[in-house]
């Protein structure tokens, strides 16, 4: 592809990501307003995603798409079309033969399990979330055929229809909230969880008219399909890692107090904004043009891509980060103060400060495993994230205590940081063309302009500007929009000055993307 049209699908991905997250916050706020007042209902809520959510995370999410679309690409590449669409029945066919089954068989022990992952909740709660979560265990089995539906789109270089997927799921949920709450309650929103997975599937059917060809029949031993699953297991295991960070902080948010499921993640959902909106479709755009380079054997190509990607990254979050640690509570207060507590978005506030001080490294990660992907190598980010993940749990544990879920947050913060030190390392052992300095120096001068944004942006909260007679959301989006401009004035005024070439390069692919 080339640079205007990796813009351009770039662009169409973070519009739908961004339709996706507004529906998030949306979604949220719908929650808030119809259960705010019974804030146990939606801690059983969150913590009834955590086991479909590990079971999707095993068995399919990422690594569907991070280890078929280089397999699919290379067969594609390699004139055997016919061949790819084989090994992509295949995969669907086993894969929702072992969903299907795993499915079964944790509703049948739910309710020994849950009891395990909520300590802290009362009986009753824990009760309705054992039955919320054999509910949603039918979401994964459509998610996961998806997820393969996604990667054989976006093999071909078909990016919008695979981002419109996560909009509809998020406003069917919204829809479940609304329309089945009134007479099924807090059972009416995981049933919206249940039809947005089918509708997460279902919109993305049409595209593949005339671009796939699916078979019933299943064949494990073709050796593309063999490859597949060799790379689909590490990286499904470091997946299900990630999710044992989920399930450690769910069960010790669960021992601090009525509401903390919700406040940590409320707070994890706004630091997955920015992640959702500018990284992953970064990354979602990237892995095809990686793949095909490095099969192609451009070793400069590849990695002049991964070392401007990681630049741009850390120069967009860098200041995303220092301005929203500045403004966490306005923040909070304007997304979601409807039918929450003070107590609650304070908490959230706090715990959305910590988190942002591990956005970049959460961007840069997006980036990084990619690039291992695109050499068709799953196991090596794999190994960083369970060490991670090892590192993250030791800090949330110490701290939960004295710090609530704002520990529960640094815990994830500084992981991400060990995880993105440790693959930019072996990255660069592994393909000399990745330079470390560049990427290192870029990040330095981004930080030091994100300080010099966020001084101007506290500077701005200091003064108090908004009349007091306004309301409160108009005063909020006023004071808002002025601690952001003067931040991002200040920001892009020093990126010229130092000629950091991370602000041409986005106005030329913004540029690029509208052409």
């Amino acid at each position: 592809m080339s640079s205007g049209t990796l813009a351009r699908a770039g662009l169409v991905v973070t519009g739908a990501f961004l339709a996706s997250r507004v529906l998030g916050w949306l979604r949220i706020v719908v929650l808030g307003n119809l259960f705010g007042e019974h804030i146990e209902e939606l801690d059983a809520y969150f913590a009834a995603f955590r086991i479909p959510d590990l079971m999707f995370e095993l068995v399919a999410a990422g690594a569907i798409t991070s280890a078929l679309i280089p397999v699919l690409s290379g067969l594609i590449s390699g004139g055997e079309r016919d061949r790819a669409w084989r090994v992509a029945s295949t995969i669907i066919n086993l894969m929702l033969a072992v969903l299907i089954a795993l499915a079964l068989i944790l509703a049948v022990f739910a309710p020994s399990i849950v009891p395990l992952l909520v300590p802290g909740f009362e009986e009753l709660t824990v009760e309705l979330t054992v039955e919320l979560t054999r509910l949603m265990l039918i979401a994964p089995i459509f998610l996961a055929t998806g997820a393969i539906v996604t990667a054989i789109l976006q093999t071909q270089d078909r990016f919008g229809v695979t981002a419109l997927a996560p909009v509809v799921y998020n406003a069917s949920i919204i829809g479940g909230a609304l329309l089945l709450s009134p007479a099924l309650g807090i059972y009416g929103v995981a049933v919206g969880v249940v039809i947005g997975a089918m509708g997460h599937l279902l919109v993305q059917l049409p595209a593949l008219r005339g671009r796939f060809h699916y078979s019933f029949r299943a064949d494990p031993s073709d050796p593309a399909a063999r490859q597949t699953f060799w790379l689909m297991l590490p990286r499904a295991i470091g997946m299900g890692a990630n999710q044992i960070t989920f399930l450690v902080n769910t069960a010790l948010a669960s021992t601090v107090g009525p509401g903390a499921v919700v406040s940590y993640t409320v707070a994890f959902s706004v630091l997955q904004i920015p992640l959702g909106v500018i990284a992953l479709p970064i990354g979602i755009v990237l892995l095809p043009s990686m793949s095909r380079a490095l099969a192609a054997g451009r070793e400069a190509e590849f990695g002049s891509m991964v070392v401007q990607a990681l630049r741009l990254l850390l120069w967009l979050m860098a200041f995303v980060a220092a301005v929203g640690i500045v403004a966490r509570e306005e923040i909070v207060d304007l997304l979601f103060g409807w039918g929450f507590d003070d107590a609650a978005l304070a908490a959230t506030a706090a715990a959305l400060g910590i988190f942002l001080l591990g956005l970049p490294a959460h961007s840069m990660n997006v980036i990084l495993a990619r690039a291992f992907y695109s050499g068709k190598d799953t196991i090596t980010p794999v190994t960083v994230a369970i060490v991670s993940v090892g590192v993250n749990v030791a800090i949330s544990i110490a701290a939960v205590g004295s710090l609530g879920i704002s520990g529960l947050a640094l815990g994830i913060a500084l992981g991400a940081w060990f995880e993105a030190t440790t693959l930019a390392i072996l990255l660069h052992r592994r393909h000399a063309s990745v330079h470390i300095g560049p990427v290192v120096k870029g990040g330095a001068l981004s930080l030091l302009g994100a300080v010099m944004a966020a001084l101007a942006a506290a500077a701005v909260l200091a003064l108090d500007l908004p009349p007091a007679d306004l309301s409160r959301v108009a005063g909020l989006i006023i004071e808002l929009t002025l601690m952001g401009g003067a931040g991002l004035a200040v920001y892009l005024l020093y990126s010229r000055v130092v000629r950091l070439p991370e602000l041409s390069r986005a106005l030329g692919l913004l540029r690029s993307a509208i052409r």
